[in-house]
């Protein structure tokens, strides 16, 4: 008679049997879904993050919208100091009330009739020659093909010289803006026929300007550097 004792299993056989039991069970489920709690709470969060998200975007676009005088000031002061120290000559951003344009510096009385002829130049694309300039310098034009004035072999290259350069800004018809520079007391309003003008030496430096703009709905109050022409404070009210 064989004894029961010999009959038992392993101890361990019963794990293998569990543990195999488990997988098949694991095999047997079925992937289980969203119930229908959690899809409204997860659409209701997604609302939620919408609904908050909207107006603030709708904020940032509508202050970029009214920033954009300034954003483009910004820009054609860059380009005029940086076309100034590589030709080694000034230009200048004109101001009147219509808007403002970049351009090289020819005129330090330039009146509102002066800047509308020259505007008026611009857009046919007939420029006028600029009286500062001097026949005599050893600075060749390579636009008009003119050759180097001087014998000398260890001459540096004479920067290239573009007279018909010109950048145009019109404000918005809802704009109204005055300039302070540092020497001035007082705020000047453009209107009229009043016409200011922001020099950029050759050597990059400008005069620091206090610009307040105007704007329905918004209002701003920018301050630019004098050695660089960046915006160094701005604040901006919108109403």
């Amino acid at each position: 008679m064989i004894s029961p004792s010999r009959c038992s299993l392993p101890p361990t056989t019963g794990r293998w049997f569990f543990l195999l039991d488990q997988k098949s069970a694991f095999r047997n489920q079925t992937p289980r879904g969203f119930t229908l709690v959690e899809v409204v709470i997860a659409l209701t969060i997604l609302i939620v993050l919408a609904a908050g998200a909207v107006p603030m975007f709708k904020g940032w676009r509508d202050e970029q919208l009214a920033r954009q005088p300034v954003i483009e000031l910004a820009r054609l002061a860059k380009e005029a100091r940086l076309r100034a120290m590589r030709e080694k000559r000034p230009y200048q951003v004109a101001f009147y009330p219509g808007g403002f344009v970049a351009s090289r510096y020819f005129s330090p009385y330039l009146q509102l009739a002066e800047l509308t002829e020259f505007l008026e130049q611009a857009a046919t694309g007939e420029f006028r020659q600029n009286p500062n300039a001097d026949d005599s310098s050893s600075e060749p034009d390579t636009a008009s093909g003119n050759q180097p004035k001087t014998n000398l072999p260890l001459a540096p290259t004479a920067p290239k010289l573009d007279d018909n350069w010109t950048e145009r800004y019109d404000l918005p018809q809802d704009t109204q803006y005055s300039l302070k520079f540092w020497n001035e007391f007082q705020e000047t309003p453009m209107s009229g026929d009043v016409v200011k003008l922001w020099v950029f030496q050759p050597t990059g430096i400008c005069i620091p300007l206090k610009l307040h703009l105007e704007r329905e709905g918004a209002v701003f109050d920018v301050e630019f550097n004098a050695l660089t022409a960046d915006i160094t404070r701005e604040v901006i009210d919108l109403k």
